[in-house]
C-alpha cells in the first residue's frame, strides 16, 4: 500500500476551477486548457513534476465533448440544470491498457457570487499486455467558487482511493494473491485563484496531498485557458 500511495504523491492533483465540476459550456462555445503542477513531499531529494494539456467543445445544446492529452476522450451531457453526467474513456497510448471512467456532477448557485459543485467518479483500468492492472479507483470531490467580477477564489476537497489492488503479472503488487480490497486513501484540499482577461484565464493553485501513513506533500499549480 506505501508503494502505491507514494506513487500517487506525485501525481497531477487533477483540482481546475470550473471545468469538471460546473455545468457543461455553451453550445457552439469551446475552451483549452494548459496546466503544470510540481509536488514535494517533506524531505523528497526531488520535487515530482506533471503537465496537462484539455481541450472541450460544444457540439449540440447540452454536450460537452473532451480530449485530454491525446489519448483519453470524453463526452458529458447535462440531464437538468443542476446535474450533468458523462464518461472518459482512455486509450492505450502509451501502453496496453484502456481506462473507463463514468461521471456524474451536481452544481448550483448559493448566491449571485458563489457556486458550488461536486463530483463523484469511478475509473475502470483494464490490464495490460503483461496482465497488469491499476484496478478500480473511486474519486469524489466539492468545490466552491467566489467570484468578484473577473477574478474567482475557489476551494475544494478531493477524495480518492482504490476499491481493487493493483496487479502486477496477474499478482497484486505485493505479490500476494489478489484480493478485493482498497489501496488506501487520499484526501486533497486545494486553494485557487483565477483572473480572466478578455477570454484568456490565468490561474494558480496550492493543495495538500494527505494519505495515510506518508507525509503530507504540496503541490502548487499553474494553468491558463482559453475560450473560443
Amino acid at each position: 500500500m506505501k508503494k502505491v500511495l507514494a506513487a500517487a504523491l506525485i501525481c497531477v492533483a487533477s483540482s481546475f476551477a470550473a471545468w469538471d465540476y460546473f455545468p457543461v459550456i455553451e453550445y457552439g462555445k469551446g475552451e483549452a486548457k494548459f496546466s503544470f503542477e510540481q509536488g514535494r513531499q517533506a524531505n523528497a531529494s526531488a520535487p515530482g513534476e506533471d503537465h496537462d494539456f484539455k481541450i472541450r467543445y460544444s457540439p449540440l445544446e447540452n454536450l460537452e465533448l473532451l480530449s485530454q492529452l491525446g489519448y483519453t476522450f470524453g463526452a458529458r451531457f447535462q440531464i437538468i440544470p443542476v446535474i450533468s453526467a458523462g464518461v472518459d474513456i482512455g486509450f492505450p497510448i502509451p501502453g496496453t491498457a484502456w481506462s473507463f471512467t463514468p461521471n456524474v456532477q451536481f452544481s448550483t448557485n448559493l448566491t449571485e457570487a458563489l457556486a458550488v459543485g461536486t463530483n463523484v467518479q469511478v475509473t475502470i483500468n483494464t490490464e495490460d499486455a503483461n496482465k497488469d492492472s491499476d484496478g478500480m479507483d473511486l474519486s469524489a470531490g466539492i468545490e466552491f467558487d467566489l467570484t468578484m467580477g473577473k477574478s474567482t477564489v475557489w476551494v475544494s476537497c478531493d477524495f480518492n482511493t482504490g476499491l481493487t489492488v493493483s496487479k502486477h503479472d496477474g499478482k497484486a503488487a505485493d505479490g500476494a494473491k489478489v484480493k478485493d480490497e482498497g489501496r488506501g486513501v487520499e484526501i486533497v484540499p486545494t486553494l485557487g485563484y483565477v483572473a480572466a482577461v478578455g477570454n484568456l484565464s490565468l490561474g494558480t493553485s496550492v493543495g495538500w496531498k494527505i494519505a495515510e501513513d506518508e507525509k503530507v506533500a504540496t503541490v502548487i499549480g499553474l494553468d491558463a485557458s482559453i475560450k473560443f
